[in-house]
């Protein structure tokens, strides 16, 4: 059952100035090692921290909360064999996705000349609870 969806769109040229500044505190507190490690291998890295940090944006908006409960660090994105992007939440995220009943996330990447963009979508269990009000 689907529970939200989320998407965000980022100028390439906003990360830019980050690339040889890893250890500054936007990078440390958006990005995990393991993300980095992978950003810092592909030959443009620019363009996968600009659509991972609009992947992260676009994952926050799926849970359909307020305010900054979550850091983006708590969101990470990798890939699984095939290359496609993967989610795994961590500290508060993974607990708010937990009390929400959210079991599964998917995201799409995809970045151009001058934007990134990320489209998600998170799906939660069915339960009777989960019927409301438009129930005929």
């Amino acid at each position: 059952m689907l529970h939200g969806n989320g998407v965000d769109i980022i100028k390439i040229d906003h990360l830019k100035y980050f690339l040889d500044k890893i250890e500054d505190p936007f990078i440390t507190k958006t990005y995990t090692s393991k993300e980095l490690d992978l950003i810092l291998k592909r030959p443009n890295p620019v363009n996968s921290l600009a659509t991972r940090y609009a992947g992260k944006e676009a994952v926050f908006k799926c849970f359909g909360i307020h305010g900054n409960t979550i850091l983006l660090n708590e969101i990470e994105i990798l890939e699984n064999e095939y290359g496609q992007p993967t989610v795994y939440l961590h500290g508060k995220a993974k607990n708010i996705a937990n009390q929400l009943h959210i079991n599964s996330i998917y995201l799409s990447l995809s970045y151009d000349t001058d934007y990134a963009i990320a489209y998600a979508v998170a799906e939660k269990e069915f339960s009777s609870k989960n019927i409301d009000a438009f129930q005929i």
